[in-house]
């Protein structure tokens, strides 16, 4: 099946950000600035949460698991800047601040926390590219700009150090919608305080591709509850890269075949258009994909 491609700066961003028309119709347009950094310091609750769990581990267990010892103090580092994050944050709520949630991370060895940090901090990548159009005041573009740095930084080093493939994907971060992000994170929360007050946002059924998917392949995806309009209504999945997306229409078994050009960190979605990726016409997902590439550029596959 061919790809239809697009760009997504039509499709995710507002007219506000690059002076193009918004094609999304999300229940998120009317964000507030509060909703907004609410939003990320529920990102960094989880993120402080997640590398909390590094001192389940000592330095002698990456050693033993083939990973640098050194980077266990690295990681150290890391855990010190989400919760500076997050008491920032927290700081400028004040009573309006969310409280932390109940977390379940899969981790249980050096080698999958390396893993699970990979996702945490392309969620947090993505989820402060998609802020930033939420935001006026000068004093919190800024902050949320400086932190988005830090946590770029954070997943440049876990790529390129810990999993030894590329330090970047493309020339842009993905923005994905606000429920497509908390649908990802969603995957690592049991529970939330009823307190928390966060923007009107969707969870969308998950969406899962085989292990170790290359591009190129034809898979069998899944989601549940499967789509009720499944019988009538022709399915897409979108292949999310920085501001690009490849279309293609999902077969009846529910297989796609990847397109052959991604490389880096890609999300994908299911939805019932080929012309937007909005939360009005996600039927599932995303899923979050890494096609690891060499200095070269070719595609190559990498252990985490």
């Amino acid at each position: 099946m061919k790809a239809i491609f697009t760009s997504l700066a039509l499709v995710i961003l507002s007219s506000s950000v690059l002076s193009l028309p918004s094609e999304r119709r999300d229940d998120d347009s009317a964000l507030t600035e509060i909703q907004a950094l609410n939003f990320a310091l529920s990102l960094e609750h989880l993120q402080n949460y997640f590398y909390k769990r590094l001192y389940q581990y000592e330095p002698q267990d990456f050693s033993n698991a083939g990973l640098p010892p050194w980077s266990h103090g690295r990681y150290a580092q890391i855990s010190s800047h989400e919760l500076t994050h997050a008491q920032f944050l927290e700081n400028i709520l004040g009573d309006n601040a969310v409280q932390p949630c109940t977390y379940n991370f899969p981790d249980t060895d050096p080698r999958s926390f390396v893993k699970t940090s990979n996702i945490v901090e392309a969620i947090a990548s993505s989820t402060y590219t998609t802020l930033a159009k939420y935001l006026s005041d000068p004093e919190y573009v800024i902050s949320i700009s400086s932190i988005h740095s830090v946590e770029a930084k954070h997943s440049a080093w876990i790529n390129a150090d810990m999993r030894e493939g590329a330090a970047w994907s493309t020339a842009f971060d993905a923005p994905l919608s606000l429920s497509q992000l908390y649908t990802i994170m969603s995957d690592f929360i049991t529970s939330c305080p009823s307190s928390n007050s966060l923007p009107p946002i969707k969870i969308f059924p998950a969406l899962t591709f085989p292990s170790s998917v290359i591009p190129g392949q034809t898979v069998q995806v899944s989601f549940s509850p499967s789509a009720p309009e499944r019988d009538s209504q022709t399915l897409y999945a979108w292949f999310i890269s920085g501001f690009e997306a490849l279309v293609i229409p999902l077969n009846a078994d529910m297989t796609v075949t990847i397109p052959d050009t991604l490389q880096g960190f890609v999300f994908s979605v299911i939805t019932n258009s080929k012309e937007s990726v909005s939360d009005d016409a996600t039927v599932a997902g995303p899923a979050f994909l890494v096609f690891d590439y060499d200095y070269q550029g070719n595609n190559q596959s990498l252990p985490m």
